[in-house]
């Protein structure tokens, strides 16, 4: 029997990642969606989370992931824990969200936990032209930028840095009843 399944050759690939989280009255859970074509990808990973249930939060991760670099961290994950080979696909998807994982360079993740003007303001004057791309979450706005100095930013209390991260792309489904 052949496998016509469509395989792409690519050096770096993003995952989609749907939380559920205590915070929202449910068990704290995880799946995780390698993407090969976004919408196909995302759509399926939404209609997983509509059949479990409850309140999911969707994220993408902010850095490419080298499949080169995973796949050695795969190999020596497999020679020391070789039980791992029942669920090598987990094991993957865990080698490509490594840190020494990320291709190219590096870009870090802000966590804004405010709509405030005022400080939205003062966080994009501290970023500055490393500013790549701004998208509000439902408590604030991640944004996504180059490296910068990150000393003053980090003063601020409203403010998470991340040098690695899932930014935001949606939220399904509601609130478990309690």
């Amino acid at each position: 029997m052949a496998n016509h399944e469509h395989k792409e050759y690519t050096d770096a690939v993003d995952l989609y990642m749907a939380f559920s989280r205590h915070k929202d009255g449910q068990e704290a859970k995880c799946m995780r969606q390698v993407i090969r074509n976004p919408e196909t990808d995302l759509a399926i990973l939404e209609l997983r989370t509509k059949i479990l249930g409850g309140k999911w939060r969707i994220h993408k991760t902010v850095n490419k992931r080298d499949t080169e670099k995973a796949r050695k961290w795969l190999l020596k994950k497999l020679i020391d824990f070789p039980e791992g080979r029942g669920f090598v696909d987990s094991l993957w998807r865990t080698a490509l969200l490594q840190r020494e994982s990320i291709y190219g360079e590096i870009k870090f993740l802000l966590d804004v936990d405010t709509k405030d003007k005022e400080k939205i303001t003062k966080v994009k004057e501290l970023v500055g032209k490393k500013l790549l791309e701004e998208i509000e979450t439902e408590s604030g706005w991640h944004f996504i930028t180059k490296p910068f100095d990150t000393r003053k930013i980090c003063e601020l209390d409203f403010v998470s840095m991340n040098r690695d991260g899932y930014v935001y792309i949606k939220t399904v489904g509601e609130k478990y009843p309690k």
